[in-house]
């Protein structure tokens, strides 16, 4: 077997159908689907068993819920294939490309063969996320938000099970992050490529918009003591600026999401909260001004260290507006 296309799916009957559809349009014989049931209440296992009498390529794992990374992991046991390929339930394979992951597959010269994506929101509207041609790997995975994500990439299994990498089961963000450092640090030739493979569903059901700010930030405290290690194995003085500014996004990207729906009040109770935290407090200290661009990314530096929640609030929610109001008419 050449890829094995992992899907943990906890209720998910809204999406896993085309979800499943997507995988099935591939003709490739060298490809299984391994679904982990994760303990689903609704309908998602009938669904999941009318693929698998249809198609001997899919076969279903059902076990006690016990959330993602533990179905992940189980998948990787599993798994026959020289490549793991995880999918989650509420994504879906752009299948006009479905050959190209193959092909890739077949050349066996690469530990990780990582395609960009589609962000599909819920209007309907449609962004691509694609690799920067002048990057390394080290370059994206310290300093930007695409390499954040397990899915969408052939990694080899054999660097996995040989080095014991698992997914922390302990978190409940941040775990596809750390879980692609580490397998970094023990893989050798990777290839990025402009290729969008999937579309990743954005929505507020996600993890990173249904667990808690306290929650974020401790799942978080632990991805960047990772970080910091790979940094240190890997030092060179742009890497750590660039890590820098990507650290202060991650902080912004927080307050933005913390001002989505809530009074000025509340959000203002939540912000004096989260500046005094200890790890938020070291990123924003560390962060140095020429570390930071467009201008905006230097204004929200210059109003976080000011103090005021109000304008803080207001700032972000006003943001917050407007990047909606882009992506609509970008799509």
């Amino acid at each position: 077997m050449l890829v094995s296309v992992i899907i943990p799916v906890y209720n998910g009957e809204k999406y896993i159908n085309e979800c499943l559809e997507s995988v099935r349009a591939s003709q490739s014989q060298e490809m299984e689907c391994i679904i982990v049931n994760d303990g689903s209440t609704d309908n998602t296992s009938d669904i999941c068993k009318a693929f698998i009498d249809k198609d001997s390529r899919f076969r279903m794992i059902d076990k006690q819920n016990s959330g993602v990374s533990d179905s992940r992991n189980i998948g990787i046991d599993d798994a026959t294939g020289k490549y793991v390929f995880f999918l989650d339930a509420d994504d879906y394979i752009n299948t006009d490309h479905w050959q190209e992951v193959i092909d890739k597959a077949n050349t066996g010269d690469y530990d990780m063969i990582a395609f960009s994506y589609y962000n599909l929101f819920d209007s309907g509207i449609i962004q691509a996320e694609v690799f920067p041609d002048d990057m390394d790997i080290k370059q994206v995975l310290l300093s930007t938000p695409l390499l954040n994500s397990c899915w969408g990439r052939l990694l080899r299994k054999e660097i996995i099970t040989a080095n014991k990498i698992k997914f922390r089961k302990d978190l409940r963000t941040c775990e596809d992050a750390i879980f692609i450092l580490d397998f970094v640090r023990y893989a050798k030739d990777f290839i990025l490529l402009d290729t969008c493979i999937l579309y990743y569903r954005i929505h507020n059901e996600g993890a990173m918009h249904t667990a808690t700010i306290s929650n974020r930030l401790a799942d978080f405290s632990e991805l960047l003591t990772v970080r910091k290690a790979f940094l240190k194995d890997n030092y060179d003085e742009k890497l750590n600026n660039s890590m820098h500014k990507e650290l202060f996004s991650v902080i912004t990207d927080m307050l933005r999401i913390a001002a989505r729906e809530k009074k000025l009040r509340e959000i203002r109770i939540t912000y004096k909260e989260f500046l005094k935290n200890a790890l938020v407090k070291s990123i924003i200290n560390e962060t140095k001004m020429n570390y930071l661009s467009p201008i905006f990314k230097k204004i929200e530096l210059v109003l976080i260290r000011g103090g005021s929640y109000t304008i803080l609030a207001l700032y972000f929610k006003l943001k917050r507006r407007l990047t909606i109001m882009k992506v609509r008419r970008s799509g």
